[in-house]
C-alpha cells in the first residue's frame, strides 16, 4: 500500500516528461544529428516502457537518463519553466490588449451625468464592435457596417479633451435637425416622447447621497419615462416641457465656421454657445446625459465624430457605492445592479 502513491507520482512525472519530449522532437528533432536524436529516442522508450510496466525504480531511472539525453542534446530549445511561464504571461497579456483594443472594454462611471441609467461607480463592460472596427488611438474607423441608433449608450473620446473618454446617449444622427430648450428635445420638428414619473427620490442610490446634483439645486428632479425610435429609458429634469416646444420657425445653425464642429471654451463648458436649432453634420451624432440639467453634452462643446466613438455599453459587471463605509463593506456592492443591461428596449 506505501507504495502507491509513489508509483502514482512517479507515473504521472513520466507522461508529463514523455509528452514534453515528444514535443520537443516534433519540433526541433530534424535540427540535430541522427544519431543524437536517436539517443533521446531509445532514452524515451525505455521510460515508456518502465512505465508500463509500472516499476517505480525503473521510472525514476529512466526519468534521470531521458533528462540527461534531452539536456545534453536538445538543450539549446528546451525552455526552462521559467520561460514558460513568462510565455505564458506574454501571450496572457495580448490576447487581453487586443481584445481590450478590438472587442470589448471595461469603462468605470465617474459622474452623475446619466442618472437614472448609470449610477456613479458602475462598471459596464462596451461592444466595441457595435458599429466597426476602430483603429485604436485615433478618429479613424478601418471599418464600419453601421452607425449608431437614435437612443443609444456610447462611450466616445471626449472631443475637448482626446485624455478622457465620456459616457452619454445618441439623440441626433448626421442630417437630424436638434432644437431643444431646458433638456426637451425635439428631432426634425417633432418633440421626443417623455411622460412625467413623478418626483425621482433615489438619488442615494445612484451616487451615494441625497443632495440633488446640477441646475435642480435643492427642489427634487423629476422622472421621465422616454421613448425615442426603439429605445426606452429614463430621464431626469428640473422643469416641465415647454408648451411651445417644437414650433421653432428659425433655420439651423451653421456649424462649417466652427473647427471640427466643436466649441471647446472651458474645461466643463455650462453655456450653450449658439441658439438652437442645430443640424447634426455628416460623420457626427449628437449626444446628452440622461440626468439633463447636471451632464456636459453636446448642447455645450458640439458634436462627436463617429470614428471618435469607442463603443457601445453593453451591462453592468460590478457596482461600486464609493460613499459607503468600509466598516460595511458588503453594503459597497450595489448588488441589484449586477448583470443590468444598459439597453432595455
Amino acid at each position: 500500500m506505501a507504495d502507491r502513491p509513489r508509483l502514482g507520482k512517479a507515473r504521472k512525472r513520466a507522461k508529463l516528461a514523455i509528452k514534453q519530449t515528444r514535443k520537443l522532437l516534433g519540433k526541433h528533432g530534424h535540427k540535430i544529428d541522427p544519431a543524437h536524436k536517436a539517443e533521446v529516442v531509445a532514452a524515451l522508450e525505455r521510460l515508456e516502457a518502465a512505465d508500463r510496466d509500472k516499476d517505480v525504480v525503473a521510472i525514476y531511472e529512466a526519468l534521470k537518463a531521458l533528462d540527461a539525453r534531452v539536456d545534453e542534446r536538445l538543450g539549446h530549445v528546451r525552455k526552462s519553466p521559467t520561460r514558460e511561464y513568462f510565455e505564458s504571461i506574454g501571450v496572457a497579456v495580448l490576447i487581453a490588449l487586443f481584445l481590450r483594443a478590438f472587442i470589448v472594454e471595461a469603462f468605470t462611471i465617474p459622474s452623475g451625468s446619466m442618472i437614472p441609467t448609470l449610477a456613479v461607480g458602475d462598471f459596464l463592460f462596451v461592444n466595441k464592435l457595435a458599429y466597426g472596427i476602430r483603429i485604436p488611438f485615433t478618429e479613424k474607423l478601418l471599418t464600419q457596417w453601421s452607425l449608431p441608433e437614435r437612443g443609444d449608450v456610447v462611450v466616445f473620446v471626449y472631443p475637448c479633451d482626446t485624455k478622457n473618454d465620456f459616457i452619454k446617449r445618441v439623440v441626433g444622427l448626421p442630417g437630424d435637425v436638434i432644437d431643444q430648450r431646458n433638456g426637451f428635445v425635439t428631432i426634425n420638428g417633432r418633440p421626443v416622447s417623455e411622460e412625467d414619473d413623478g418626483e425621482f427620490t433615489t438619488y442615494a442610490d445612484f451616487q451615494g447621497h441625497e443632495t440633488h446634483s446640477g441646475r435642480c439645486g435643492i427642489q427634487s428632479a423629476t422622472r421621465y419615462r422616454v421613448q425615442l425610435d426603439e429605445n426606452r429609458f429614463e430621464t431626469l429634469h428640473c422643469d416641465v416641457p415647454p408648451g411651445d416646444l417644437g414650433a421653432t420657425a428659425r433655420e439651423p445653425f451653421d456649424w462649417t465656421s466652427r473647427s471640427k464642429f466643436q466649441v471647446c471654451t472651458s474645461p466643463t463648458p455650462s453655456v450653450i454657445p449658439f441658439p438652437f436649432p442645430w443640424k447634426v453634420p455628416e460623420g457626427h451624432v449628437f449626444v446628452m446625459g440622461d440626468n439633463r440639467d447636471n451632464s456636459s453634452d453636446s448642447r455645450y462643446w458640439g458634436f462627436v465624430p463617429v470614428g471618435a466613438i469607442k463603443g457601445k455599453a453593453l451591462f453592468i459587471w460590478l457596482s461600486w457605492d464609493g460613499q459607503a463605509p468600509w466598516s460595511e463593506f458588503w453594503n459597497k456592492i450595489r448588488w441589484n445592479r449586477l448583470g443590468h443591461a444598459v439597453h432595455d428596449g
